[in-house]
């Protein structure tokens, strides 16, 4: 970092309620080069190692939303930020802020080359957020206290939302921007969840930014939309298209999801195929391993790149080819016995690629227990992570603080398959996922409604926002819960839109450019970088 925003960051009084006297304080901490370069990325190309971030901590309110806090509760925690400003025009050229997601800010960092590739072309600074309760970023001294019940209570979007407008709204004294209003406009990205809060922002605080890019954001999928078809039929798409052997592969996974909960399956083949750390015996036993399978399988497809990464979990390239291509010879009407091996063939592409899982633990899903749940103890345990015999996760540990979110106030959007894989739940099971968020978390009633009536559906996004390029891939079965396909349309100035990528995976129009970008990627990154130069009026 140069040294003129070094000193800024170091020496600045800061007034604003968050950030108080951050000399006397000490509440801006530059870190040196013990947290530069942690790659999560292997041999690929890795922003963390040609672009080395310095991390900045600063002291963030822990509740926007009251004025009088707990007693003993602290009122400040230490939030970080990953800032790159080898390309900036400084004190004036525009912020590329990134919201982080859920999970370690540098990972995020490390896997949004896009964002360093358009930097220099616009003398922007780089900026990545955490999110409160993911990464370092947590508000009590340990995890334990952050993800207890009551420690959680903090953890929601609109706090989140919050602390990103407290660094935009102290831009000049922070980054050392100049005292011109117009003096380092703001374009917000975001991808996934991130892409989410990147919209919802400039929806609610569209004075601190001038545009966004919200990449893979499934910000249109709610209950009673009854979605989860459309998600599972756009999971084998996926397969159809892109695993080869002319589309079989999708043809006879649905028939194996099917039969899994087929009327007098064997379960012990069940456990014995799947690998399950506990028996599989109940109905319910069978619908969270169906559960378990479907997310790892649509979340196999979601992040479907053409190239090896490690962003979710170490993968091949093109791994939903590379997952049926083992399985070639399996059909619709095969025998149980190999319909359900080649399943977890397919599913261990993305659980288990590197071998470390040594069995699958269902007993994580959100679905409300029926029976004994047959865990080690022979009693029903709260839901904690990281699961038995779990790997390690490149995004950190991050199952019980999303499901928390999902609990609260994003209840088709819980975390299944041990901690890596999401899908979207069936209306019916809705019910089932709210009893088993209140034996989770004692404390969180599910509000499965507020957050469509916060922020609005895709239409009434597209009606009320201004300067959002939604994108989605075509690959990705989130694009079920994007923006309407002509967003444009409802759109009342035009300026909100969204790309449908051919060949393209999540959020990968975030990601470096690679040689195995699809021509329609390459496109589609072009017509981003004009819209953005445009919302900075460079077009």
């Amino acid at each position: 970092m140069c040294p003129v925003l070094l000193a800024a960051l170091a020496s600045t009084v800061v007034t604003g309620p968050s950030l108080g006297h951050a000399l006397e304080s000490g509440q801006l901490h530059g870190v040196g080069e013990e947290e530069r370069g942690r790659s999560a990325r292997g041999g690929l190309r890795s922003a963390l190692q040609e672009f080395p971030p310095t991390v900045v901590w600063k002291n963030t309110t822990l509740d926007w939303f009251r004025y009088t806090p707990d007693a003993g509760s602290p009122t400040v925690f230490r939030q970080r930020l990953l800032i790159f400003d080898g390309f900036w025009n400084r004190s004036t050229g525009p912020i590329l802020m990134f919201f982080g997601g859920e999970g370690r800010c540098e990972d995020f960092y490390d896997n949004s080359g896009a964002l360093f590739e358009l930097a220099p072309k616009l003398g922007a600074l780089v900026i990545f957020l955490e999110h409160r309760y993911y990464g370092d970023s947590l508000p009590f001294p340990t995890a334990a206290e952050s993800y207890s019940n009551e420690g959680l209570r903090y953890l929601t979007v609109e706090q989140a939302l919050a602390d990103m407008s407290d660094v935009l709204s102290l831009k000049q004294s922070l980054l050392n921007c100049s005292d011109d209003l117009l003096s380092c406009p703001v374009v917000l990205f975001g991808g996934s969840y991130g892409g989410m809060q990147a919209a919802w922002h400039r929806l609610k605080y569209p004075h601190l930014s001038v545009g966004a890019l919200a990449a893979s954001a499934p910000v249109d999928i709610y209950p009673g939309e009854a979605k989860s078809a459309a998600f599972w039929n756009a999971t084998l798409y996926t397969y159809q298209t892109y695993g080869g052997d002319e589309g079989g592969c999708a043809q006879w996974v649905s028939a194996a999801v099917v039969r899994l909960s087929a009327p007098g399956v064997d379960r012990q083949l069940l456990t014995s195929t799947f690998m399950t750390c506990a028996p599989v015996v109940s109905d319910n036993d069978v619908a969270r391993l169906q559960l378990y399978i479907q997310g790892a399988l649509a979340t196999e497809a979601m992040v479907d790149y053409p190239y090896a990464s490690t962003f979710v979990t170490p993968m091949p390239a093109n791994p939903v080819k590379f997952a049926c291509s083992k399985t070639a010879g399996t059909r619709p009407t095969s025998v149980d016995a190999l319909l359900f091996e080649s399943l977890n063939t397919i599913q261990n592409v993305f659980l288990n690629y590197t071998a470390e899982l040594k069995c699958h633990n269902i007993s994580a899903e959100l679905l409300r227990f029926k029976s004994s749940p047959h865990t080690s103890s022979g009693r029903i345990k709260p839901m904690s992570m990281p699961s038995q015999g779990a790997k390690a996760a490149p995004l950190g540990d991050i199952g019980r603080p999303w499901n928390y979110m999902a609990c609260s106030s994003l209840i088709l959007e819980p975390l299944t398959s041990d901690g890596d894989g999401f899908f979207v739940p069936r209306e019916d099971q809705i019910p089932e996922i709210e009893a088993a968020c209140r034996r989770s978390f004692s404390r969180v009633t599910p509000r499965i409604h507020w957050t469509e009536r916060s922020y609005g559906n895709g239409i009434q996004l597209a009606r009320n926002l201004r300067n959002v390029l939604f994108s989605d891939g075509d690959k990705d079965p989130w694009r079920v819960g994007g923006m309407p396909e002509n967003t444009s349309a409802y759109s009342l100035d035009h300026s909100v839109s969204r790309l449908l990528i051919r060949e393209a995976a999540h959020h990968q129009d975030l990601r470096f450019a690679d040689a195995a970008d699809s021509r329609e990627l390459i496109a589609a990154r072009a017509t981003e970088a004009r819209a953005i130069r445009g919302w900075l009026g460079l077009a």
